[in-house]
């Protein structure tokens, strides 16, 4: 059986920013950029201004709040910041946490009732927390440690029942490298979850919004009034919302879990979504924004450890990789013969690339290395190659997949790597990787991931989380990027060497 792809085009195509509705642990205000008027409240305004909510759209800001307030939030509007900072506004002598971002002409700022600073979320306290914890994942010396040391140091900070780190994989399926949890809580350390889990919209939103909360599964959903925004004549945009509600499909998964709390907070590389901190808790559990902020902070601090471990260890790599091209390099120009320089001697592309078997084709010469398929299979998968070619340097991870000939050499030739010379004249090298047979822990079935009523209108989430095992085969390990990146450096040597050779 070969890897499927899970991600879920249906689950992705729900608008999620559109849902016009948002969690009761918060309030939410929509102003007119120009005059800062109240245009969209959440129907919770009246817990704040003792107001229903007809009576306050339409009056301006000013009206609530302390004048120097305001003109602390129009410098910040004025100041272009796009992303959401936090700042206090006070509202009939309470003061809230305000969460502020402005979209073209609307300012939304969401609002959650501070808490009384105490000991434990004091700076000081707050601050010496951290530190240990970035010193601890910066002296890790893997990044399965950072994640694992991470995990259990934002378990201890915030209270949750269970703290995992969540990996993405190229398919968007997650696989759980490292857990912290209390005894009662189900293990998934070392499962993998499904793609459609986390659609791709939801994990766009990851993008804009650093953590998602919900505090209570069971919570009543607040409208917004009026219904429509009238700055855009359409729902508000509430992608970049942590407020936002959330589908109830994803509150059955909680169900299904048995967990009435959850939080996930975003964990970048490169710009992109990396994993998860995605943490739970078997009752309602109110994390405040000192705590949430502690996780954005960690999320920063393991996303730079990441990099940080990987580029070393790429680097070693490179090393290791640039010292075999360099004896190749020499071979080929000692013996004046391409295939021989690069197949036959004490150095080799077999140990470059870390291949069991290659075959090269040059001016209608082929020689082969290793184990590799007979002459014929050879040749019909060279023109197979030159026909659909589209790359310079591409690997094929499962290449019985896609070429029905090979299924029977699947057990040493599972996954090639192309690197083309002269493909129209048919010239390549190509690599070959044996089938390595894995089998992968699903947290559930992942073909039963969701399931339809009869109407196939309503649908639902697996209800089951237990392990489920799935054997992969016909599947090679994938080449490295530093592989890959030496397969480019050959290809430019082997084309230059080809042009010095016609003068």
């Amino acid at each position: 059986m070969q890897t499927k792809n899970y991600d879920s085009t249906f689950c992705g195509s729900v608008p999620l920013h559109q849902i016009n509705l948002i969690q009761p642990y918060g309030i939410l205000i929509i102003l007119q950029r120009s005059d800062y008027k109240i245009v969209q409240v959440s129907e919770n305004i009246v817990e704040a201004l003792e107001l229903p909510p007809a009576e306050v759209v339409n009056t301006l800001l000013s009206r609530y709040i302390p004048a120097t307030q305001l003109e602390q939030l129009q410098k910040r509007v004025h100041e272009g910041i796009v992303e959401t900072v936090p700042f206090t506004l006070s509202f009939s002598n309470k003061d809230y946490l305000v969460l502020m971002q402005v979209n073209g002409e609307s300012v939304i700022l969401e609002m959650e009732a501070q808490s009384t600073p105490t000991t434990q979320n004091s700076f000081i306290t707050i601050y010496q927390q951290l530190k240990y914890a970035m010193a601890a994942i910066n002296a890790a010396s893997s990044i399965a440690e950072a994640c694992q040391i991470a995990a259990s140091q934002l378990k201890a900070l915030s209270g949750y029942d269970k703290v995992m780190v969540y990996q993405f994989d190229n398919n968007w399926n997650g696989t759980v490298l490292a857990e912290d949890a209390v005894p009662e809580m189900e293990k998934y350390l070392g499962l993998t979850f499904p793609a459609s889990d986390i659609p791709k919209l939801a994990r766009a939103m990851y993008l804009k919004n650093p953590y998602r909360l919900i505090p209570n599964r069971d919570y009543v959903p607040v409208s917004l009034y009026p219904i429509i925004n009238p700055l855009t004549n359409a729902f508000t945009d509430l992608s970049g919302c942590n407020l936002r509600s959330v589908p109830a499909v994803h509150l059955e998964y909680m169900k299904n879990m048995e967990i009435m709390t959850s939080m996930s907070c975003r964990i970048l590389k490169d710009g992109q979504l990396w994993g998860l901190f995605s943490c739970h808790h078997r009752t309602p559990f109110y994390l405040p924004y000192e705590g949430r902020a502690l996780f954005e902070l960690l999320s920063d601090i393991i996303s730079a450890r990441i990099l940080s471990l990987q580029y070393k260890e790429e680097s070693d790599e490179y090393a290791d990789l640039h010292d075999i091209q360099t004896r190749l390099v020499e071979q080929v120009y000692i013996t004046n013969d391409l295939l021989t320089g690069l197949l036959g001697n004490a150095a080799n592309v077999l140990q470059l690339f870390d291949a069991t078997g290659a075959a090269m084709v040059f001016n209608k010469r082929m020689e082969s290395i290793g184990t590799v398929p007979d002459k014929h299979a050879l040749k019909d998968l060279l023109l197979w190659i030159q026909s659909t070619a589209e790359k310079s340097v591409y690997q094929e991870l499962s290449l019985p997949a896609v070429y029905e000939p090979f299924v029977s050499y699947a057990k040493y030739a599972s996954g090639i790597l192309v690197i083309s010379i002269q493909p129209q004249k048919g010239d390549f090298l190509v690599l070959f990787r044996p089938e390595v047979i894995r089998e992968v822990k699903w947290g559930g079935n992942p073909d039963e991931a969701i399931h339809f009523e009869k109407d196939n209108i309503q649908y639902h989430p697996r209800n089951s989380f237990s392990t489920w095992q799935q054997q992969v085969r016909n599947t090679a390990l994938p080449w490295r990027e530093t592989e890959l990146t030496m397969a480019e450096h050959l290809r430019n040597f082997i084309l230059e060497y080809i042009v010095k050779a016609m003068d």
